[in-house]
């Protein structure tokens, strides 16, 4: 009898490990396989990450968020790239936490200098009640041709644009509740080009450092994602400046 116990613990065992070797071999059958050119993509953003990385911990933030932009941020929420895609949205929010804090001295140092206060880079506390508005925003239809980039909005309205040639432009925006119909914008849920009218649920007003004042309209797309435009025309059949926040 022991040896038939024995004998059934061996084949049971062995029934298990089977099992689970053909489990696991289901399971490796079913995981998307990674092609030799993704593994290539993802090697390059891996080279691109440790340059920004070395960037940031050296105090070159604007060089780190350069060094990023060359990253296609679309691909990142490709299959294998879930761990460059947590570290880029990491550096890239450490880098704009001290250009933020640099901007702030900004805008101060321009109050303290304006003649006449002409110009006003105050904080303030608009965005209280709209803080879905505040955050990272990336130019949607990115042209390494044109100047903007990235655009910061911390929650006393200062503001930070970062451009593609690795200057930035700093300044304080405000704002206000707005129902505004027929915006131009572009259609973002569906990553073309294609434009649409819009109805803004905001308006924001940006002052920049050199006095000029900007407008955008927000709304929330399809997605529930905060978009700004300034629904203005470019180049005939493009929208001039569209922000999407993620």
């Amino acid at each position: 009898m022991k040896k038939l116990k024995m004998v059934f613990c061996i084949l049971a065992t062995m029934t298990f490990a089977l099992a689970g070797c053909s489990s696991n071999h289901a399971d490796n059958e079913n995981k998307p396989k990674i092609s030799t050119k993704t593994r290539d993509k993802i090697s390059e953003y891996e080279g691109i990450i440790k340059s920004a990385r070395n960037l940031n911990e050296s105090g070159n933030y604007k060089a780190s968020n350069k060094a990023l932009n060359s990253i296609r941020v679309a691909d990142l929420s490709n299959h294998g790239f879930g761990s460059l895609k947590t570290e880029y949205f990491q550096l890239q929010k450490s880098n704009d936490a001290f250009l933020l804090k640099k901007a702030k001295k900004q805008n101060q140092a321009t109050n303290n200098n304006a003649s006449g206060g002409t110009t006003n880079l105050n904080p303030n506390n608009s965005f209280d009640s709209y803080d879905k508005f505040v955050g990272d925003y990336e130019f949607y239809n990115y042209d390494p041709d044109r100047l903007q980039s990235d655009l910061v909005i911390d929650s006393d309205g200062t503001v930070l644009q970062e451009n593609t040639d690795g200057s930035n432009f700093h300044g304080v925006a405000t704002i206000s509740a707005d129902n505004q119909g027929g915006i131009l914008s572009y259609d973002v849920t569906t990553d073309t080009n294609k434009t649409k009218q819009i109805t803004a649920n905001v308006k924001v007003d940006v002052t920049w450092s050199n006095g000029e004042v900007e407008t955008y309209y927000g709304y929330t797309d399809y997605d529930g994602d905060a978009v700004l435009t300034d629904g203005k025309s470019y180049d005939s059949d493009l929208v001039n400046e569209v922000w999407i926040k993620y």
